[in-house]
């Protein structure tokens, strides 16, 4: 078997099929539709006690593997294929966000929610 560093110099349109196996998990853990009771906060993992879908515990904590229900395989991907794609590519915290803006004197007028129903 191959692997793939997907920030290594490979064709974008095999990234792409690379990736594939990625979504199809993520719709996989999504349709379960299963909530997980996490007794007690991990901090070293940033994971919350409490309820969490499967999917979005993965999501969020273990692996990128967008789902949304009423979307395609092609259009999760795509958002797959943009999470791991970019060889120049930064993530930040909303609070990091939250201070730039203050300090550049924005206002925010509205954020995504980081479990979004």
């Amino acid at each position: 078997m191959t692997t793939y560093g997907l920030y290594q110099p490979v064709d974008d349109s095999l990234a792409w099929e690379v990736l594939k196996p990625l979504t199809k998990l993520g719709r996989a853990l999504g349709e379960l539709k299963v909530e997980v009771d996490i007794p007690e906060s991990i901090p070293f993992l940033n994971i919350p006690a409490g309820k969490i879908d499967v999917q979005r515990l993965f999501y969020w904590h273990v692996c990128k593997a967008f789902y949304k229900h009423d979307w395609t395989l092609d259009e999760l991907n795509h958002i797959n294929f943009d999470w791991y794609r970019p060889k120049n590519c930064h993530r930040h915290t909303a609070e990091e966000v939250q201070t730039w803006c203050a300090e550049a004197g924005l206002i925010i007028e509205s954020s995504m929610s980081r479990n979004p129903a």
